[in-house]
C-alpha cells in the first residue's frame, strides 16, 4: 500500500511542475499598471472618459480622435518592487512534527526576492540590474479627415524575479520571467458626429514564459514512507521484506521536507492576437463619456520542460530498481532511474488572458477642477483551470491517471484547478488646472483581486490592495506635453494553515502542489512606480 502512494506521488510531481511554473503569469491581476502611461497612473487609471494621447489605444481607442497633426510620445518607466512571503509554523503542526522527530526547514523562515527579471525572447529569463524600461508609439490625423491612425508598442505584461538557491520561496519559483509585448498595435478612431467618436484597434503581441521551481511533498503518505524506512534501514542497505521480496527503501531517502526534483519550463507564442474597442461621447462641454472592451486572448505556448531528478529521489528510487527484477522494469519504466535524471519533453500551454473592460465619466466640475470616475471589470474566472499537454505519452502520466486514478491527469495532458472569480472595482481621479501650463493629478483606485481565500497561494500573491497615484502634466510649447507621476500600491495577503486548497492543505490526498501543508502562509507585494511621459507633434 505504502508503494502505491509513493507512485502516485512521484507520478504527480514529476509532471505537475510542466505547468505551476508558468501559472506566475497570472500577471493580468496587476491590469494597466505596466502599461507606463503617466497621466492613467497619476489619475488612477480612471481615464476612460479622458484617455491619455497615443496610449488611447489600450486605454480607449476612440480617444485618439482628440489628437492633431502628427504626433510621437515616449513613455518612461522605472519601479522599486518587493516580494516577501513568511512561512510559520503553529502549535498543532509543531506538536504533529516533534511526535515524528521530524523538523520542517522552512517552517519560521522568510523569503525575499534577490532580483528582479523578465522573460526575453533571446536569452530567456533575463535579470535586470535597475527596472527601468521605454516604450512608445506614433500617431496620424490627416487633413479634413474624421480618422486618425496610430500604432504603438507597450507591455500589457512584463516582469519577474530571481531568488536565492536556499531561500524558500524556491518551491514556488526560483526564477521566473515573463513578457507580453505588443509589438505592433494598428488602431483607428473616427468622428461619427461633433460629440461622438468611436475607436478599434488591433494588437500583435510576443508571449513568453520562463521559471525554474524546485518540488517538495510535506505530505502524510511520504512520511508514512521515511518511517518506514527509518524503521527497517539499518545502515547496511538492507531494508524492507515483503511476502519474501526484498524492497529496498534505504538507497537515498525520500522526505517530505527535502527537494526531490526541479522543473525547468520555457515556453512562448511569437504573435498572439486582441482587439480593443471604445467610445467617447462628450454630452456637453462640461460633461463625457468613456467605454472600452479589450478582448480576451486564447493562447497555446509552446516550448521545451525539463524534469531534473535529485539525488535522494535517484537514490532511493535505484534502491528500490536493485532490490528485485520486478522493481527494476517498473521503474525503468517510468524513467526514474539515474540514466534517466533528465527527463525532457516538449510541451504546450494552454493560456487565456483575461477579458477587460470599463466604464466611465469626466466631469468639469469648475473650469479648473475636473473628477474622472471609472468602474472596471475583468473576467478573471476565465482561470478556472490551467492544462499543460506533452508531445508523446509519458507512462508516469499515464500511471497516474489510468491506474491510480487521480483526477486531472492523462497520458499526455494533466490539468490544475484554479478556481479564480471575475471581479470589478472603481476607480477615482482629480485634475486640478494650476495655471495654462501646468496640471496638478491624484489617483485612487481600490482594487480587488479575482482570487477567493480558499484557494489563495504565494506563487500568486495578489490580493486586494489600494493603488495611489500623483502627478503633474506640463505644456512646455504650443507642441509638446510633459507628463510625470509616481505610484505606490501594497497587498498583503494571510492563508492561515489548512484554508487554501491550492496553498496549504495538509489533507493526506492533497499531494499535488502543497509545499506549505500545515504551515500559516503570509506574503506582501509592495511597488513605487515613476513614469514619465513626453508627446509632441512633429
Amino acid at each position: 500500500m505504502y508503494q502505491d502512494k509513493v507512485k502516485a506521488y512521484l507520478i504527480v510531481v514529476l509532471c505537475f511542475g510542466m505547468f505551476l511554473s508558468t501559472s506566475n503569469s497570472y500577471g493580468q491581476l496587476v491590469q494597466n499598471l505596466t502599461i507606463g502611461n503617466a497621466k492613467a497612473v497619476a489619475l488612477g487609471h480612471a481615464v476612460t472618459a479622458d484617455p491619455p494621447g497615443i496610449d488611447s489605444i489600450h486605454f480607449n481607442p476612440a480617444g485618439l480622435s482628440r489628437l492633431k497633426g502628427r504626433q510621437v510620445q515616449l513613455n518612461f518607466l522605472a519601479a522599486d518592487a518587493s516580494l516577501t512571503g513568511k512561512f510559520t509554523s503553529n502549535d498543532s503542526y509543531d506538536a504533529l512534527l516533534e511526535e515524528f522527530d521530524e523538523t520542517d526547514p522552512i517552517a519560521n523562515t522568510t523569503s525575499e526576492i534577490d532580483a528582479v527579471a523578465f522573460y526575453s525572447p533571446i536569452g530567456g529569463i533575463t535579470e535586470i540590474p535597475v527596472p527601468v524600461g521605454m516604450v512608445g508609439g506614433m500617431s496620424f490625423a490627416p487633413s479634413d479627415s474624421k480618422m486618425v491612425f496610430a500604432t504603438a508598442v507597450y507591455a500589457p505584461l512584463i516582469g519577474g524575479y530571481i531568488r536565492d538557491d536556499n531561500d524558500p520561496g524556491r518551491y514556488y519559483g526560483k526564477e521566473v520571467g515573463l513578457s507580453r509585448i505588443t509589438f505592433f498595435s494598428p488602431t483607428v478612431s473616427y468622428q461619427v458626429t461633433s460629440t461622438l467618436a468611436l475607436g478599434a484597434g488591433l494588437g500583435f503581441s510576443y508571449f513568453g514564459a520562463a521559471a525554474t521551481i524546485d518540488f517538495r511533498a510535506p505530505n502524510a503518505a511520504i512520511g508514512i514512507v521515511k518511517n518506514i524506512a527509518d524503521a527497517t534501514c539499518d545502515g547496511e542497505g538492507n531494508g524492507l521484506v515483503f511476502q519474501g521480496v526484498p524492497i529496498d527503501l534505504c538507497g537515498g531517502e525520500l522526505s517530505p521536507f527535502e527537494t526531490l526534483l526541479s522543473v525547468e519550463v520555457d515556453l512562448e507564442k511569437k504573435v498572439s492576437t486582441t482587439f480593443n474597442l471604445g467610445f467617447l461621447w462628450e454630452v456637453t462641454p462640461w460633461l463625457t463619456f468613456g467605454g472600452v472592451y479589450q478582448s480576451e486572448a486564447v493562447d497555446t505556448l509552446e516550448g521545451d520542460v525539463l524534469i531534473v531528478l535529485h539525488d535522494n529521489l535517484l537514490g532511493f528510487t535505484q534502491g528500490l530498481a536493485d532490490s528485485n527484477p520486478a522493481l527494476n522494469t517498473l521503474v525503468n519504466a517510468l524513467e526514474l532511474s539515474k540514466d534517466d535524471a533528465r527527463i525532457e519533453r516538449k510541451g504546450t500551454l494552454d493560456f487565456t488572458l483575461p477579458a477587460h473592460a470599463a466604464l466611465g465619466i469626466s466631469l468639469q466640475i469648475t473650469p479648473s477642477l475636473k473628477l474622472n470616475v471609472d468602474w472596471k471589470w475583468t473576467e478573471s474566472g476565465t482561470w478556472d483551470k490551467l492544462k499543460v499537454e506533452i508531445d508523446e505519452p509519458h507512462p508516469v502520466l499515464a500511471l497516474a491517471g489510468d491506474v491510480v486514478g487521480i483526477d486531472n491527469i492523462s497520458a499526455t495532458s494533466i490539468t490544475l484547478p484554479r478556481n479564480y472569480e471575475n471581479t470589478s472595482n472603481f476607480a477615482y481621479g482629480i485634475e486640478y488646472q494650476l495655471t495654462d501650463r501646468t496640471a496638478l493629478r491624484i489617483g485612487y483606485e481600490p482594487r480587488k483581486t479575482g482570487i477567493p481565500k480558499n484557494t489563495m497561494d504565494f506563487l500568486v500573491p495578489v490580493g486586494d490592495f489600494d493603488f495611489y497615484g500623483v502627478g503633474s502634466s506640463h505644456k512646455l510649447d504650443r507642441d509638446s506635453v510633459l507628463d510625470i507621476s509616481i505610484a505606490y500600491f501594497k497587498s498583503e495577503i494571510d492563508i492561515p494553515a489548512g484554508s487554501s486548497e491550492n496553498g496549504n492543505n495538509d489533507r493526506i490526498d492533497n499531494i499535488i502542489y502543497n509545499p506549505s501543508a500545515g504551515l500559516d502562509v503570509s506574503a506582501t507585494v509592495e511597488a513605487v512606480v515613476l513614469e514619465i511621459g513626453y508627446r509632441t507633434q512633429f
